[in-house]
């Protein structure tokens, strides 16, 4: 009995540090973010941010990115797939000037393959060109974690194929990878909270880092 309930422990910490599936009911959490966005006012240009978790939890976007009106429409344990289903919602809907997407992250650890990734990413950058000619799309490649590096060269197989396709659709491509390694190539454990996988304030500043050198013009810079 003592040795069922650990292997049950370490069951639910391994699924706990892998994340949700792809293709959750995210029907309230897309409510909220439509509710929230109504009330804003509209008085500038509006950037939102779309994508699993690591954008969920990235607090103070609203001051940092002080030229627009934020609107963080993040849904945690969200794949590709999820994105492309509520796109009227979370894109369209919200009319984004400047639109961040973060997804590939859940999608590789649900197991779904680089190709079956990049058909559902390039079917949605394809129709965002075709409603949203105007908006400035930026494509974040899926970051490494302490929790799911056993898949890096997935990750960085994934992450060339979108850098690829990025420029194909006239996107701007940002890398976090490289910035979050050290210079000997050793993952930055220090960028982590304890599960391994999401951020702490010193992993976003190395986002924000990267995103002023790449992106500058997002900070009117």
């Amino acid at each position: 009995m003592k040795r069922l309930f650990t292997l049950l422990i370490l069951c639910a910490l391994s699924l706990s540090a892998t994340g949700q599936f792809c293709g959750k009911n995210y029907d309230v959490e897309v409510e909220d973010i439509v509710e929230r966005a109504a009330q804003l006012e509209g008085a500038k240009p509006r950037l939102v941010l779309v994508g699993s978790s690591s954008i969920r939890k990235w607090d103070g976007v609203e001051s940092l990115f002080g030229g627009y009106e934020v609107v963080n429409a993040g849904f945690g344990g969200s794949c590709f797939e999820d994105l492309l289903r509520y796109r009227e919602d979370l894109i369209y809907g919200l009319q984004p000037d400047v639109l961040f997407i973060y997804e590939g992250d859940n999608d590789l650890v649900s197991g779904r393959n680089v190709e079956e990734v990049v058909e559902v990413a390039s079917r949605l950058l394809e129709e965002i060109s075709e409603t949203l000619p105007s908006a400035n799309v930026v494509l974040i490649a899926p970051k490494p974690s302490i929790a799911r590096y056993a898949l890096f060269g997935t990750y960085l197989d994934l992450n060339e194929e979108l850098r690829s396709m990025a420029g194909e659709q006239g996107c701007d491509f940002v890398d976090f990878w490289n910035v979050m390694h050290d210079d000997d190539g050793r993952l930055r454990k220090e960028l982590f909270v304890s599960d391994g996988v999401h951020l702490n304030e010193a992993g976003y500043g190395v986002w924000v880092d990267e995103l002023r050198r790449v992106v500058p013009w997002v900070f009117g810079e």
